[in-house]
């Protein structure tokens, strides 16, 4: 039984008649005579009857419709889902990224890449660094882009940029008079606290580890989503906090009612990491979109 014969059997069915179907298939009318006879001699039983009039299917031949209808819209379904592994770059890109690379990096990346490759659309969600890691492992997406690295079985993790922490205090603060202070003239002081999971956070706890320091006693305000609401919220006097320095364009002056000083005996330097799983390079726009942004990297335009 060939595809081939399946499609003649439903337009033949679909048109009423042997020469209607071939006139919409563009093929003579004993081909099409031909198929039919094949496939019923094939399948031991009568299709179609053949009368004056339109033809009209057998109850064998209905049953042979449904199963026609479903192995082809099946097929075309599997066509659709092989297309990403052509050789052509096209598709979507489902991509995820924690906050700063999501509002930072990957948009950039993709109006570049989107203007190499013109028939990819790309798909950005943004969440937390836990969560990227959580939809890459389980096959959510295709590329995701984090603060911290994931450490996960079968994912695969490179630096691809940096990024710079700072501590942000309302102009109005006393800690605003000062270009630099220490940890723990903090202590006391109202957090606004990014969330649960957010990279920024974690860094920033893991830069003071090494540098054998931690943040002192402080209340927590609220937690919010974005370094710009951070930022926000800073300039309205609520408390301090850490934000990436792309939300304050790398300033560290007055900037809008909050002001940006640099903490003493420890840098807010981190990575910038790109992560995907090694299995999804076998799609095209998965590995291309990987390697583009490798190249990227490795050119210093971060």
């Amino acid at each position: 039984m060939k595809l081939s014969q399946l499609r003649t059997f439903l337009e033949t069915v679909r048109r009423g008649g042997f020469a209607e179907a071939a006139r919409s298939m563009g093929v003579s009318q004993p081909a099409i005579t031909r198929q039919i006879q094949r496939l019923e001699h094939e399948l031991g039983v009568r299709l179609l009857r053949r009368a004056e009039g339109p033809v009209t299917l057998t109850p064998a031949g209905s049953q042979v419709q449904l199963f026609a209808q479903q192995i082809l819209t099946e097929y075309e379904a599997l066509l659709e889902r092989l297309r990403p592994f052509h050789e052509g770059v096209g598709g979507t890109l489902h991509i995820e990224a924690s906050t700063t690379p999501g509002e930072y990096l990957a948009p950039r990346l993709l109006v570049l890449f989107a203007q190499r490759y013109p028939d990819v659309s790309c798909v950005l969600s943004i969440s937390d660094s836990q969560k990227v890691a959580d939809s890459l492992a389980e096959g959510r997406c295709d590329v995701g882009f984090t603060g911290i690295a994931p450490q996960r079985p079968h994912l695969t993790v490179e630096r691809v940029a940096t990024d710079e922490i700072v501590l942000v205090v309302p102009a109005g603060h006393p800690l605003a008079k000062r270009r630099r202070v220490r940890i723990e003239d903090l202590d006391g002081e109202t957090l606004i606290a990014r969330e649960n999971g957010s990279g920024t956070m974690e860094s920033v706890k893991r830069s003071l580890r090494e540098a054998g320091l931690e943040l002192p006693p402080m209340r927590t305000a609220m937690q919010l989503g974005t370094s710009h609401a951070v930022l926000q919220a800073v300039r309205a006097g609520l408390g301090v906090g850490f934000v990436t320095s792309h939300a304050i364009n790398g300033e560290l002056h007055d900037h809008n009612g909050a002001r940006a000083v640099a903490i003493s005996g420890v840098s807010l330097v981190r990575d910038l990491y790109i992560a995907y799983r090694s299995d999804r390079l076998d799609i095209s726009v998965v590995r291309a979109f990987v390697e583009f942004t490798k190249r990227w990297a490795e050119t210093g335009r971060n």
